[in-house]
């Protein structure tokens, strides 16, 4: 039997011991970006065994199953897969991961497509208590809620190593009371995160607010929801209008100043109902412009912006709104994720016009203009537009 069956076999083995004694909780949560649901979770937990499904509508239609199993108060296992609507059910799922922990390491095993996967595969070491991930964004409120019941009462914090199939170090997962009815959850991981969820006498979450990570989402709980109707009407959808495709799809303008090829490389969210500026966009805080990755910005000859010279390469732009002005930041650092900002690498922070849009912009756009030997460059997202102009050289 291959390493991989083995752990598969040996979870389900383990999970199937579930305390028939104690009575199973559900629950439904919505997920919502703006006024778009992104995504519907349900979930089943008695003392031993969490089970739930997600459906997701980005980057496609597909819903992902999980299953993790408890015992004297741990995480053991868990095991997580994830299929296509209408998908066969005998067949090997488009990915899956078994992850089990023992006291001090984690073996996560990676299939995709019924295959081993691994680079992926590995077995990590980690200190203290630990909770397997489930790979989708936003997170599975039920793994958070059953969390919150293994460690009830939280009367102050709790920090839990969190895994992963990643390379480099495990991240962590750390919980605060911030008051009787509002837990923090805050990532260690690159760039960070919180949520904040709003929580009953009994320790079931009502609500998440995630607005304050990159992902911006906020869950509640729902009743009256048939998962099954919305996994057919979803697919339904997307058979007759196309995948959705990223969030953020990722875009890329060109133009030609003098002699200066120049070329901006980003992604474009949405509006979605959202006040952007001031609200998704913060003020007095430096932003990616745009979503996801850094956004990169090449050109092949010298530009000049008023008076500051920007030789010819590669670097990403970013931007510093405030709700007087704001400042396009050029910065020397590539190829980074769009958290990942070092103020002491930046080689110009430039003011930048604004003017006021007569219908608002859905989605994030940059463009370049040009005339002759000069150009300008443009921000425009929902009703504001930001503009700066600059010359080959």
């Amino acid at each position: 039997m291959s390493a991989s069956k083995f752990l598969i076999a040996c979870f389900f083995a383990v999970a199937t011991t579930v305390d028939a004694q104690v009575a199973s909780v559900s629950g439904t949560f919505v997920s919502m970006l703006g006024s778009d649901t992104v995504a519907i979770e349900r979930y089943t937990r008695t003392a031993n065994r969490l089970e739930g499904d997600i459906l997701s509508r980005y980057p496609q239609v597909q819903v992902i199953h999980y299953v993790a199993d408890l015992s004297a108060g741990r995480f053991r296992g868990m095991s997580v897969s994830t299929r296509r609507p209408g998908a066969d059910p005998t067949a090997p799922p488009a990915s899956s991961a078994v992850t089990l922990i023992r006291d001090s390491t984690a073996t996560i095993e990676i299939q995709r497509g019924g295959r081993p996967d691994t680079v992926s595969s590995r077995t990590r070491a980690f200190s203290g208590l630990a909770v397997p991930g489930v790979p989708t964004f936003p997170a599975a409120a039920g793994l958070y809620e059953q969390i919150l019941q293994l460690h009830s009462p939280l009367s102050d914090s709790l920090k839990l190593s969190t895994p992963g199939a990643a390379f480099g170090d495990n991240s962590t997962i750390s919980l605060f009371r911030r008051s009787r009815d509002t837990v923090v959850f805050a990532s260690s991981y690159p760039g960070g995160w919180i949520e904040i969820a709003t929580v009953d006498a009994e320790g079931k979450i009502n609500a998440i607010d995630a607005t304050a990570t990159t992902i911006k989402t906020r869950t509640h709980r729902a009743s009256g929801i048939d998962f099954d109707a919305r996994v057919q009407s979803w697919a339904a959808a997307e058979t007759a209008r196309g995948r959705a495709g990223r969030m953020s799809p990722r875009d890329t303008v060109k133009a030609q100043i003098g002699t200066a090829a120049v070329e901006v490389v980003y992604s474009r969210p949405s509006k979605r109902g959202r006040e952007i500026w001031g609200n998704i966009v913060k003020w007095g805080e430096p932003w990616r412009t745009g979503a996801d990755g850094a956004t990169g910005f090449t050109t092949t000859a010298e530009l000049v912006f008023g008076t500051t010279v920007i030789p010819a390469g590669k670097y990403t732009l970013w931007s510093l709104p405030t709700a007087t002005g704001t400042k396009l930041i050029i910065n020397l650092q590539t190829g980074q994720w769009g958290t990942q900002y070092d103020a002491a690498r930046d080689v110009v922070r430039l003011d930048m016009m604004q003017s006021a849009l007569a219908q608002p912009v859905e989605q994030f756009t940059i463009s370049v203009l040009s005339s002759g030997t000069g150009g300008v460059l443009k921000l425009a997202w929902d009703n504001r537009e930001y503009s700066i102009p600059f010359r080959a050289r």
